[in-house]
Formats: structure tokens, C-alpha cells, sequence
């Protein structure tokens, strides 16, 4: 290669390689060799648009006759290299389009020719890009050649359609029909799905608040039996079973009278039997009542026994033995409001230990008056919205001083209902 005659402006220095020039550029190279002056190398943009790589002069003071001293190859090769020292610049191959120049004048000639460097394979290809008046001749044609074929098998179509459409009215009739009986078919179905999930939802439903009230229970009694509070309600169970000591004795006392009324009742019978079938049936239905009445005073006192006798060895209660224990001391509601009876036995811990005044002490005024009306709640809704409306009282920090003047058992009650208050 002999690029002493050559130079390019703006000046920047050339790659070491570049791909070979495409056939049809030397081809035109040679063509236009006579009388060249220069070569202009650009980058397509766009269609219509370019940015200049660099212009090569070819010789100075040319004319119609005059040659440069480099060879085409040589001037197609330097292109090449202006091409790849734009690649290596920018990292974007693309389409670049070598301008052919020939001397001013009379003479002069413009040609050119695209080469296609994005191919990805590292060699140059040649491109044939129309001029617009080319390019817009063959969109026409080619649209026009697509109108005609649209006609074409529009007209087909139409021929096809038409019968199909007659056939269609028909049928659609029928289906129009089908659809309305599908549709009311459809809407029982849809009905009767709706009052299924509706009724799964409310047994639904009913479980979870069964089982929240299960939860709610379980949650309670392990309270309860850590706190050791159950001790406290012995003293209502200790009367229980007092009182169910007397009852047998009544019980006793009654069951002789019943057994003299009995004689005297059957010494009447003998005297006037229509009288005694009269008296008769007036006494079954007491005796039954009081046979309904002494089984289940017996019941009663069987399980109070029992517990007593649990109490005394010093076992742990089952959950029968527990509710038995709570129905003992009139707080059965546990099952329904657990946290009313957690409330509860706070407050007579409370009570018995006097502590009111040293509670009123610690907290605000607004504090000790929803805590005195939490202590005096018996629904587990309204305890839940006054421990709220507590917890968002300023100064909360004075139940931290207040669990200094609790003890162990009081301080894990107040914890709960903490935990009760800041849930969502």
C-alpha cells in the first residue's frame, strides 16, 4: 500500500487494520480514477442524514486527464481505515457512505457508494441506498400492487360471506334462544353457589369465633394457674362446699318428710281411692322435681368433693375442675369474657392488698379513672376499647413506676392487658 500521495483532514492517526474494501468500491474507485480530486467518507445518521468522517485528498490540481498517484486500491483501503477509526471511537458500526469527487469545473463528477460495516462478521458489504424519487416509486408500485390483490379477495370474501351471512341470521335465532334458557341456568347456578359460599363462611366464621374463644380461654387459664391466682378463689369454693354440707342435711330431713307423707298417703288411699288417684298424680310431678332437684345437688356435690380433694393433695386442676372452681366463685364467664375475669381477680388482689391509694398516686387522674373503670368492666369489648383509650393517654411511663408497688402475680396481669391494648 502507497499512502504518501494521500492525506485527510481533520487530522487523527490511523488504525494499524481495517476490513477489506467491497468489490463495487474498487469497481467505482477504478472507474472514477481519471480526474479525481478527492473522497469524502460519512456515517448514516439517518436516511438523509450524515456526519463526516474525514475528507481524503487525492491530488491537488487535478483535471479531466490527470490520475492520483495511488493506486484505487490503495484509495479504497485508506477509506476503509477513516471507517474503522470512527468504529473504534464511537463503538457503534454502522453504514458509512464514500462520496467520489472529481475536479472543479466543467469536468466535475459526484458519485458514491454505501458500505455496511454491522454486520457483525468483520467485513464490509456493499449497499444500494435509492434516492427518495426512486425509493417513494417503488412504495407506489408496491402499494398499488397491494390494493389490487386487497380488492381482489375482497370480492372473494364477499361471495363467501354473503350465503354464510343469510345461514348466520338463522342460526342465531336458535342460539339467541339457548342462550337465554343457558343464562337463566347459569344465574340459579351462580344463586345457589353464592348461598353455599355464603353458608360456609357463616360456619366458618363460627368456628374462628369459637376457636378465639377457645384461645382466649386457654390463654387465660395458663395466666391464672402461672399467676398462682387460683388459690385466691378457694375461699368462694370453701363455701361452696360448706354450704353443700348443710344441703345434705336438709336433703336428709327432707327425704323423712317425704317418707311420713308417704304413709299418711297411703292410709288416705285406703279410705277413698277416688281421691287418692287425683292426689296421686299431683304428688308424681313433685316427686319428680325433687328426685330432678336432689340428682343434681348430688351431682354437684360430687365434683365439689372432688376438687376439694384435689385442693387438699395439692395436684393441678383439669379444665372441668378449673370452670367448676370459677363457676364456684360466680365468674362462669370466663368462657365469654376472659379478660373480665383476669380483670376481676386483679381487682381483688387489688382490694385485698389495699393498694388503691398508692395506684392513685402513681398515675394521672385520667389514667386511675379508666383503670378504676377497666377494673369495674364486665365485657371483654368495652375492657379492649377503655385499655386503648389508655394506652394512648400521655404519661405511660408511670405504669413502669406502678409495677415497682405490685407484686409478681399483679405485675404479670397488668403486662396482659398491655398487650391487649397495644394490639391492632
Amino acid at each position: 500500500m502507497s499512502f504518501e500521495s494521500l492525506s485527510h483532514t481533520p487530522e487523527f492517526e490511523l488504525p494499524g487494520n481495517a476490513p477489506p474494501a467491497p468489490a463495487d468500491l474498487i469497481s467505482l474507485m477504478e472507474e472514477c480514477h481519471e480526474g479525481l480530486h478527492k473522497v469524502i467518507v460519512w456515517k448514516m445518521i439517518r436516511r438523509g442524514k450524515y456526519d463526516q468522517v474525514a475528507t481524503i485528498i487525492c491530488q491537488e490540481n487535478p483535471n479531466k486527464k490527470t490520475k492520483p498517484q495511488a493506486s484505487p486500491e490503495d484509495i479504497c483501503d485508506y477509506c476503509m481505515m477513516c471507517m474503522q477509526y470512527e468504529m473504534d471511537k464511537s463503538d457503534d458500526p454502522g453504514t458509512y457512505k464514500v462520496q467520489i469527487l472529481g475536479p472543479p469545473g466543467r469536468g466535475r463528477f459526484d458519485r458514491s457508494k454505501h458500505v455496511d460495516l454491522s454486520g457483525g462478521d468483520g467485513e464490509a458489504h456493499s449497499k444500494t441506498m435509492l434516492s427518495e424519487g426512486e425509493l417513494v416509486d417503488q412504495q407506489s408500485q408496491y402499494i398499488g400492487e397491494l390494493h389490487s390483490q386487497m380488492i381482489a379477495m375482497h370480492e372473494t370474501l364477499h361471495s363467501m360471506v354473503k350465503p354464510l351471512l343469510t345461514e348466520n341470521r338463522e342460526m342465531m335465532k336458535i342460539v339467541t334462544d339457548a342462550s337465554k334458557k343457558n343464562a337463566e341456568i347459569e344465574r340459579e347456578k351462580l344463586r345457589f353457589e353464592l348461598e353455599m359460599m355464603m353458608h360456609k363462611d357463616q360456619i366458618k366464621q363460627e368456628q374462628q369465633r369459637e376457636e378465639m374463644k377457645n384461645e382466649r380461654w386457654r390463654e387465660t387459664m395458663e395466666t391464672v394457674k402461672e399467676s398462682g391466682a387460683i388459690e385466691g378463689l378457694m375461699k368462694a369454693l370453701h363455701k361452696k362446699l360448706a354450704n353443700s354440707s348443710k344441703s345434705d342435711d336438709d336433703d336428709d330431713e327432707d327425704e323423712d318428710e317425704d317418707k311420713g307423707k308417704k304413709k299418711a298417703s297411703k292410709k288416705k288411699s285406703s279410705a277413698k281411692p277416688s281421691e287418692t288417684k287425683s292426689s296421686a298424680k299431683g304428688e308424681s310431678k313433685a316427686d319428680k322435681a325433687k328426685r330432678r332437684k336432689k340428682r343434681r345437688s348430688q351431682m354437684e356435690r360430687k365434683k365439689a368433693r372432688e376438687i376439694k380433694k384435689v385442693l387438699d393433695s395439692g395436684e393441678e386442676f383439669t379444665q372441668e375442675q378449673l370452670e367448676e372452681v370459677f363457676k364456684s366463685s360466680a365468674m362462669d364467664r370466663v368462657k365469654e369474657n376472659p379478660l373480665a375475669v383476669m380483670v376481676e381477680i386483679l381487682k381483688m388482689s387489688i382490694d385485698e392488698q389495699d393498694k388503691w391509694p398508692i395506684i392513685k398516686e402513681t398515675l394521672t387522674e385520667n389514667q386511675f379513672n379508666l383503670f378504676k373503670k377497666i377494673s369495674e368492666s364486665e365485657s371483654d369489648v368495652e375492657i379492649e376499647k377503655l385499655l386503648k383509650k389508655l394506652y394512648e393517654e400521655k404519661g405511660m411511663r408511670r405504669f413502669f413506676k406502678l409495677e415497682k408497688h405490685l407484686d409478681d402475680d399483679q405485675q404479670k396481669y397488668v403486662e396482659k392487658l398491655l398487650e391487649v391494648a397495644v394490639k391492632d
